[in-house]
């Protein structure tokens, strides 16, 4: 099989509950995919088999050739990096330590830090622009800092797939496009394969090259932003009348949505009492 990571027929659960139903997906190498859909369709649950900490009841997920699950945590570990929701640091540790955990499947047993892990802390300080957070506690962050923290401790395991678990959920507009533009110089700079769960449809269409569409545990569409954010897609997967168009600034599909107050719809007429009547 061709190098790069892919699902085959993936079932994936919790329990006896499955939430993803014999699902099968390829990453495409070297790109920005970007998981989509709405609340509770499974998409973090994909991530997390992707990733290799849920094991599929049925089908496989394939690194490089070889099934996740019978490849050493070390050996997955040199190849793929995962960054989960809401990562959280043990209180007072320094930037730079937190960073330095990222080495850690580099070690051995027995093995040193060594110069090569200072260079590889360095630089993803450095990539990330946390360099001169280096000294200071985690805990004193703001939240736009903390993620390009964690997103550098990542960077330090130096793998070539990276993996990121809502990496723009509650921080500002600001903050998010922060992120997002940092996880493209990636990609461009170093060609690291990144594949992202989004909740925004306009920001995931703007910086993705793939998108995968979930619904229910079931996958709906894959491919290009172009050919996979469309109207009845919108419609279908989210149940929102909308209206896509090209995005000013990137020329990439931006939903617009109608809602009953904006699209020409009668609006929904709630029974209530007067605000004169009287009371009792």
């Amino acid at each position: 099989m061709a190098e790069g990571l892919h699902a085959h027929e993936v079932t994936l659960g919790y329990g006896d509950r499955a939430v993803v139903r014999r699902l099968s997906v390829r990453v495409p190498p070297g790109k920005i995919t970007v998981i989509v859909g709405p609340n509770a369709c499974g998409k973090s649950t994909l991530l997390r088999g992707l990733a290799r900490l849920l094991n599929p009841s049925h089908g496989q997920v394939v690194l490089d050739g070889r099934d996740v699950h019978r490849m050493s945590t070390r050996a997955v570990a040199l190849r793929l990096g995962i960054l989960p929701q809401q990562p959280v640091a043990p209180d007072g540790m320094r930037v730079a330590d937190l960073v330095g955990r990222g080495r850690y499947p580099h070690h051995g047993f027995f093995d040193r830090w060594s110069d090569a892990d200072d260079d590889a802390v360095a630089a993803a300080l450095l990539a990330t622009g946390t360099a001169e957070l280096a000294g200071r506690s985690v805990d004193e962050l703001s939240g736009g800092q903390r993620q390009r923290v964690w997103i550098a401790m990542a960077l330090a395991q130096r793998t070539g797939i990276l993996l990121l678990d809502e990496p723009t959920t509650f921080l500002d507009v600001t903050h998010q496009i922060e992120v997002l533009d940092l996880l493209t110089d990636l990609n461009r700079r170093d060609g690291v394969t990144l594949v992202l769960v989004l909740h925004d449809l306009n920001l995931a269409a703007r910086y993705a090259h793939h998108l995968i569409v979930m619904k229910g545990g079931d996958l709906v569409a894959e491919g290009a932003p172009a050919d996979v954010i469309t109207e009845s897609t919108v419609a279908e997967v989210f149940g929102l009348a909308n209206r896509v168009v090209p995005d000013p600034v990137s020329g990439t599909p931006m939903v617009v949505p109608i809602g009953r107050y904006h699209g020409g719809l009668p609006p929904i007429e709630t029974p209530h009492a007067p605000l004169s009547a009287e009371r009792g």
